[in-house]
């Protein structure tokens, strides 16, 4: 006997990702030429925007509490 699993889907269209990993991007390099880096361990805040498992008023605030930020 198999067992078939089935893929989660995802909560917003391909479309809303790619459009939303190049708002990343254009952040990301904005802020590069203003002198502020990200730093590699905010991915996983902006990989969830991308993904659709957060929304954009919530990337701050984690980032935030993830450098201990008040």
């Amino acid at each position: 006997m198999s067992v078939v699993v089935k893929a989660e889907q995802p909560k917003i269209s391909v479309e809303e990702m790619e459009r939303r990993r190049k708002v990343v991007r254009d952040a990301i390099r904005s802020n590069a030429i203003e002198g502020a880096r990200h730093g590699p361990e905010v991915d996983p805040i902006f990989e969830a925007y991308i993904t659709g498992e957060i929304d954009v008023a919530e990337i701050l605030p984690r980032i935030k509490r993830l450098r201990n930020i008040a």
